[in-house]
């Protein structure tokens, strides 16, 4: 009686007087962000946020069975995915969950890439890097016809959410070919010409010419064409934390009930270039939405 007489002067209803499963029903219907927000009103948000019944509704139904990780609860396993990816599928596949929204997040391996001329030595090579997630990286050692497909089926993905497709690489202090040639990307459904959007971007902004342009002399000779730097509206890759770049190949919507392949490409064909090293490329919400 004397807590419900001191919340008659508040403006609000009292929530201390529910009990903690009921609290912990309501926060399952929101967000990851939003019970880690509600969990210091009190003690007793705290218990019902941290809880399983709220974290169960977070985590994608497969998680359990394919992360073979002892944790001490489900809020535990849920920001183990979001900061530590796991491998699936012989070790091609990366899993991972969006921090803020619980969306899963996948990046497949070059392993699990379609790369012309991926198996022939004198134009890939495939080894290993200490800071890749995967066990082997490809890397470019000579091509004019640079192709990289990726695919994946949108029932892989959660539903009713905005993904970006995301080429993961690295340009090696040796490289050329990339400074003043775009590539062609794109991520679109299968089939989807309504959707087709084809652009351009670059790989690299290193000024690194000399070593790019006798190597284009010498294959090339009796040719005097020579590339421009580009100029205006252009698109760079971006550094990512994990120490790797990468570049947006293009955006999908993903919807219940929906199970199509989502198709990603990677294409410049025409001039010599190496010096690309892939890691894959990874699918994850755009903005964490």
């Amino acid at each position: 009686m004397a807590a419900a007489e001191a919340a008659k002067g508040r403006d609000g209803p009292d929530f201390s007087e529910l009990p903690e499963g009921c609290i912990a029903r309501v926060v399952s219907f929101t967000s990851p962000t939003d019970a880690c927000r509600l969990a210091p009103v009190s003690s007793l948000f705290r218990s019902a946020c941290d809880s399983d019944a709220v974290w169960a509704s977070f985590l994608p139904p497969e998680c359990r069975q394919m992360v073979p990780r002892r944790v001490s609860s489900l809020k535990e396993l849920y920001f183990s995915l979001c900061d530590d990816p796991v491998l699936v599928d012989d070790g091609k596949m990366g899993y991972s969950l969006d921090m803020h929204s619980g969306k899963k997040c996948i990046m497949l391996s070059a392993r699990a890439l379609c790369i012309t001329w991926g198996d022939t030595p004198i134009h890939w090579s495939w080894t290993c890097l200490p800071n890749s997630r995967f066990a082997e990286v490809a890397e470019l050692i000579d091509v004019c016809w640079l192709e990289i497909r990726g695919m994946i089926s949108s029932g892989m993905l959660s539903p009713e959410t905005h993904y970006a497709a995301y080429l993961v690489f690295k340009i090696t202090p040796i490289s050329y070919g990339f400074e003043f040639q775009p590539v062609k990307v794109e991520a679109r459904f299968a089939g989807d010409e309504a959707g087709k959007h084809e652009h351009s971007v670059y790989l690299s902004r290193k000024n690194n010419t000399r070593g790019w342009q006798s190597r284009w002399r010498f294959r090339h000779a009796g040719r005097s064409l020579m590339l421009a730097p580009a100029e205006g509206n252009e698109i760079y890759p971006k550094e990512r934390q994990d120490g790797w770049s990468e570049i947006e190949l293009g955006e999908f919507l993903t919807k219940e009930g929906q199970d199509g392949e989502v198709e990603m490409s990677v294409m410049e064909r025409g001039y010599q270039k190496a010096g690309l090293v892939v890691e894959g490329i990874e699918i994850r919400p755009k903005d964490g939405k």
